[in-house]
């Protein structure tokens, strides 16, 4: 599986923000929906608008979901470290740390929900890095997400098991 294991430093990200749960699979169909939104009621041209980097727009899940199968999950992108969140919106900073980084190729949303299944089956039980749980993003990048050769990326923080 193709990955690659790289240092970032701390960055800033502007974010839209909802709960979301896995009760039921419930994601799967909700984060898309959240996306499909995001494209109709100006969430991704406010977010792209405020963008300090421009390279990718995230979707960023945060931690493990809690008691009730809930955790949130973001419609982000990098932002200055001066950047105010308008009104629903909020500002986040991304630690530094290290990412195990997997490319993903295919329209969304199957590809990337694919890729993850792959990630935790085939990826974790025989690397010597384990994930450490506080956040994953999913990295997109402008252009057609329906297209098969779209291009998307996967960071997860790791640390040597």
């Amino acid at each position: 599986m193709d990955c690659k294991i790289v240092k970032k430093s701390a960055f800033d990200i502007l974010e839209k923000v909802e709960t979301h749960s896995v009760v039921g699979g419930a994601n799967v169909r909700s984060i898309p929906d959240f996306w499909e939104r995001a494209k109709t009621d100006g969430t991704e041209d406010c977010l792209w608008n405020i963008a300090e980097d421009k390279t990718f727009i995230f979707g960023v899940c945060y931690g493990e979901e809690d008691e009730k199968g809930n955790f949130e999950y973001s419609i982000a992108v990098q932002c200055a470290s001066d950047a105010v969140a308008p009104e629903g919106y909020r500002k986040n900073t991304v630690p530094e740390c290290t990412w195990a980084v997997f490319p993903c190729h295919g329209g969304m949303p199957t590809a990337i929900q694919n890729l993850w299944g792959r990630i935790f089956k085939e990826y974790f039980p025989t690397s010597e890095y384990k994930p450490t749980g506080e956040m994953e993003i999913e990295a997109y990048v402008d252009g057609d997400a329906s297209a098969s050769d779209y291009y998307s990326e996967i960071w997860i923080p790791v640390c040597k098991k």
